[in-house]
């Protein structure tokens, strides 16, 4: 699978608006929950990448930074089988989202939910 990750200029001549989804700590929900990916962007600083989720049953739209694990090259949570650098977009996922005793949002949960055509 090729790797599906913009720029921020070519997200943003896609039309994406990264401006409607926060960062903010305190407005991201915690826990586990389903939320579609709606589109991914390089991180500036950091090797990793921020993925633009929107909260299925809310509308909560927020973002959380998906760091690259040195050892694998994978952008993935421990243990999760989903590969952010070319998971699928517009896909409902099973996210789980903690923070850190320093109040950073983590990422500690992912998988795809495939939808089954009855």
């Amino acid at each position: 699978m090729e790797r599906n990750v913009f720029s921020r200029g070519v997200a943003l001549n896609k039309g994406y608006k990264p401006g409607l989804y926060t960062y903010d700590a305190v407005l991201i929900p915690m826990g586990e929950y389903i939320a579609v990916l709606d589109y991914k962007i390089w991180s500036k600083r950091i090797i990793a990448i921020n993925c633009y989720f929107t909260k299925l049953d809310e509308g909560n739209k927020f973002v959380v930074t998906v760091y690259c694990n040195n050892k694998t090259g994978r952008y993935s949570p421990y243990g999760s089988s989903v590969d952010f650098a070319i998971c699928p977009l517009n896909a409902q996922y099973l996210i789980g989202i903690s923070k850190s005793k320093s109040d950073k949002i983590a990422l500690v949960k992912a998988e795809e939910i495939t939808l089954s055509k009855a």
